[in-house]
């Protein structure tokens, strides 16, 4: 897996010059901006990631696209707000190559773009066009602007039932329930046994409110752990304050190297997954991405999926783990593990590893370390940071996403995320230095555990519903 560069070209009316973003295995190039009538614009743009997939019977992955613009002579950052949603909405183009869709959710603050059709592999798309609305971000056709446009791998997780707990003897976990309903206070009833349970939210738990995501609705996750590539990214396009506070040069070690000053810090291990992300790091930059954290019921449904659980597995739904005992060029695309399907505390070099490098183009789930949805490293790694259940901070989450706008001192602001003290939220997954019965998909032996620190064992990867009417 390669980190793709992203071009950054810019212009309402005149083109200034370009840059270059890093996203995770996803390359943004050729980007232009020109006016489309009195108050829109046109931004096109060619993406392309490797892996890609849609198989309509059961998910596909997607890129999440967002932008950002700079007035010439300025030094801040703007958030774009498209100008219409829905699914290749009037003025939108899906350009040539790969046939695709482009998505865009009601907020407008970003796009999917997914394959159109069932197939695998590479895709590649050229001149795809959104539109811009000038005037909603005030600007006019006058207007000189830097962008940047970023790209985040997806994958969709389909509604349906999944579920809670997998009967083994994780600590703390949820008794085996099945979820069954969006709604979340919904109590659940039945036997107890496998399969028996319907309702909303685990056996034995306090209801959360009714907009609680529990797991059951449709979502797209993260299909790989937030890398040092992309939080670098996020930090080179805050303010001086938003940056300090988002970012220490005491985290040292670990194998992670993020390092400089605002705004050209460097990171020369881009594809490693990013360690040393407290809670508050991780909720801006879900904030800044227009997406937002998810709970740990979603979780549990992002590993197993609607099949019934294991007893004791893990995310990839089997017991069978093993460690990696050497990997290649740390953390710059192309380095490879040599054994193992998981990084836990009996794996070396101390640290987390690539996002990805256990799937190649012949391992099967156990071997990739890759859920039901071809999601990576849900087991292992890094610490997973979802919102808890398990206190009644957490339980007031109700799933509002971000907007793409953080608080002068570079804090999200949306209302109900746990705090930056991060009551309400809890770890799951296990990481590169815990043992590897942390790493049970229903282990839930941190899951309410208040831990607002940045640490060297702890990531972050986020989520966002599916806008109404897209389906696998």
């Amino acid at each position: 897996m390669r980190m793709g560069k992203i071009n950054a070209v810019m212009v309402v009316g005149a083109i200034l010059g370009s840059t270059g973003v890093m996203a995770n295995n996803v390359a943004v190039t050729n980007v232009t901006v020109v006016p489309r009538d009195s108050t829109t614009a046109i931004v096109e743009f060619d993406i392309a990631w490797s892996n890609s997939w849609r198989n309509t019977h059961i998910n596909h992955d997607a890129a999440w696209v967002f932008f950002k613009y700079q007035l010439e002579g300025g030094t801040t950052w703007t958030h774009l707000v498209l100008n219409s949603s829905g699914t290749n909405p009037t003025g939108f183009s899906t350009g040539t190559g790969t046939g695709v869709e482009l998505i865009v959710p009601d907020d407008r603050v970003g796009l999917f773009v997914r394959r159109s059709a069932n197939g695998t592999g590479a895709l590649s798309v050229q001149d795809l066009r959104v539109v811009w609305n000038l005037s909603e971000n005030g600007m006019t056709l006058n207007s000189k602007v830097k962008m940047k446009v970023m790209a985040v791998e997806m994958v969709y997780v389909a509604a349906g039932d999944f579920a809670a707990g997998s009967g083994g003897t994780e600590t703390s976990a949820f008794t085996l329930t099945t979820i069954s309903t969006s709604a979340a206070n919904v109590a659940p009833t039945g036997t107890g046994s496998n399969g028996g349970k319907a309702g909303g939210y685990p056996e034995g738990q306090t209801a959360p409110g009714a907009s609680w995501p529990n797991g059951y609705s449709a979502f797209y996750c993260m299909k790989y752990e937030l890398s040092q590539g992309q939080y670098r990214d996020f930090l080179n396009l805050l303010t001086g304050t938003q940056a300090g506070n988002r970012y220490s040069a005491s985290s040292t070690g670990s194998r992670y190297t993020i390092s400089g000053t605002h705004p050209t810090f460097t990171a020369t291990a881009p594809d490693c997954a990013c360690n040393f992300v407290s809670w508050a790091d991780g909720a801006a930059w879900s904030d800044w991405s227009g997406l937002r954290p998810m709970t740990e019921l979603e979780y549990e449904k992002a590993c197993r999926g609607p099949l019934m659980p294991v007893a004791n597995e893990y995310a990839w739904g089997t017991t069978t783990i093993s460690s990696t005992t050497a990997i290649g060029n740390d953390g710059t695309g192309t380095d490879t593990a040599t054994g193992g399907n998981c990084n836990y505390i009996s794996c070396s070099p101390n640290g987390p590893f690539r996002v990805g490098i256990y799937a190649t183009a012949t391992s099967n789930r156990q071997k990739a370390g890759s859920s039901y949805w071809g999601i990576m490293e849900l087991s292992g790694n890094l610490w997973e940071r979802p919102v808890t259940i398990g206190d009644a901070t957490g339980r007031s989450f109700t799933g509002l996403v971000g907007n793409g706008e953080l608080d002068v001192n570079g804090n999200a602001n949306v209302n109900l995320w746990p705090g930056t003290d991060a009551g309400g939220a809890g770890l799951r997954g296990g990481n590169w230095v815990s043992a590897a019965v942390y790493a049970r998909a229903s282990d839930r032996d941190r899951a309410a555990n208040v831990y607002a620190a940045r640490a060297n064992n702890c990531g972050w990867r986020a989520v966002r519903p599916v806008p109404s009417g897209v389906g696998p």
